[in-house]
């Protein structure tokens, strides 16, 4: 998901750079549009490392519960 918004933020980003002929322009790259994009970059990398840990205490869960049930001899 943060992917697709940080892709569209770039592009529009870019697409606005490309047009800004004065300062007035540039103040709102610098301001506004530069710091968004960097907060979505930043919630990308998060979202990414937070799906990672949730996937290692996935599997880490699931390995206590096959210890836990061979240890209790006890099946589902």
């Amino acid at each position: 998901m943060f992917d697709e918004v940080f892709g569209m933020a770039a592009l529009c980003a870019g697409n606005f750079r490309e047009g800004v002929r004065d300062s007035f322009g540039a103040s709102i790259v610098e301001d506004v549009l530069d710091p968004i994009i960097k907060e979505v970059d930043s919630l990308r990398i998060f979202n990414a490392d937070f799906q990672q840990q949730s996937l290692n205490i996935d599997r880490g869960m699931a390995d206590a519960r096959t210890h836990e049930f061979k240890d209790s001899r006890w099946v589902r």
